[in-house]
């Protein structure tokens, strides 16, 4: 009986889809757009978390630069101290030779190393933070170590820090309140697709409740044809996504290439994942609600 009844309604709802076959093509049509934009808002939320995961590894190491005339002994004994407090993951002591030579090795400081005579680089140690917050508090203790450059104590920039940080939490507001927006669009569009099928089938509804169908078998086929419809979209979307994804991130690395972005095909599984199951839970969530009301009538 259960077999029977999911054929049927499995074939009511290829056949309403069919029948409305304009109206079909435009909700899989504005579906798809939706989604399309879902799925882009992921695809730059997903960008965004690496930047930001670059971003927090480089600002939780923070450079303490060494006065010149500072002994030896005094900068190993710092260099335990530091390395004994449990807010730290590692220090490394940078010669001044070792700084000179990392200066030099870098491609972006080519043309400045060419100018360069002598050594004007500071010793330093390379402190590696484990927790982002305590950044500011082992700023403040280097700074108050006798043998720190004066001029130029370390390279933290708090302001600069925290403005990222809030950024990066408006953001994330704004990608999860448009996402929210574009979910409930769908919905809509479902809802009213599934309406229009219900108007052209009132007479045959009205006969199956008068023979004694039950609620949810009157509903079934509408449901399956909103799931059908979700899914669709959602494949056309994914699909388009896919193709576009890898493209854009070449095309932005080359544009700009000081921001750590880089392809991700890991997420594209979690991306097909995501928008499938949206796909066909907004179109279930659409035809119930779209259904619901015609079918109590």
């Amino acid at each position: 009986m259960i077999l029977r009844n999911l054929k049927f309604a499995l074939n009511s709802a290829w056949q309403s889809f069919w029948r409305n076959l304009a109206v079909s093509l435009a909700a899989v049509l504005s579906i798809t757009l939706i989604l399309i934009l879902a799925g882009i808002n992921l695809l730059v939320g997903h960008a965004l978390s690496q930047v930001l995961d670059g971003f927090r590894t480089k600002v939780s190491e923070i450079s303490i630069n060494v006065s010149d005339d500072t002994p030896l002994t005094n900068v190993y004994e710092f260099q335990q101290q530091l390395a004994a407090d449990p807010r730290i993951a590692s220090v490394q002591f940078i010669t001044k030779d070792e700084a000179l030579k990392r200066f030099k090795s870098d491609p972006q400081n080519m043309i400045l190393a060419q100018q360069i005579e002598g050594n004007p680089l500071d010793a330093k140690l390379d402190v590696q933070v484990r927790n982002l917050d305590d950044v500011a508090s082992i700023d403040a203790l280097a700074r108050k170590w006798s043998g720190v450059d004066p001029t130029d104590p370390t390279n933290y920039q708090g302001d600069f820090v925290n403005r990222m940080l809030q950024l990066s939490q408006w953001l994330e507001l704004a990608g999860v309140g448009l996402l929210i927006i574009l979910l409930i669009i769908s919905v809509v569009i479902v809802m009213n697709t599934i309406r229009t099928a219900v108007y052209h089938r009132r007479k045959e509804i009205e006969v199956m409740k008068l023979v004694g169908a039950t609620e949810w078998f009157v509903r079934g086929p509408f449901v399956i044809e909103g799931v059908m419809t979700g899914l669709i979209a959602a494949a056309i979307s994914l699909a388009l996504l896919v193709v576009g994804y890898e493209p854009a991130v070449v095309r932005f690395k080359s544009d700009i290439g000081f921001i750590p972005l880089s392809y991700d095909p890991a997420f594209i599984s979690s991306l097909a994942r995501d928008l499938l199951l949206a796909g066909a839970l907004l179109g279930a969530l659409g035809s119930y609600i779209g259904v619901r009301r015609y079918v109590r009538i």
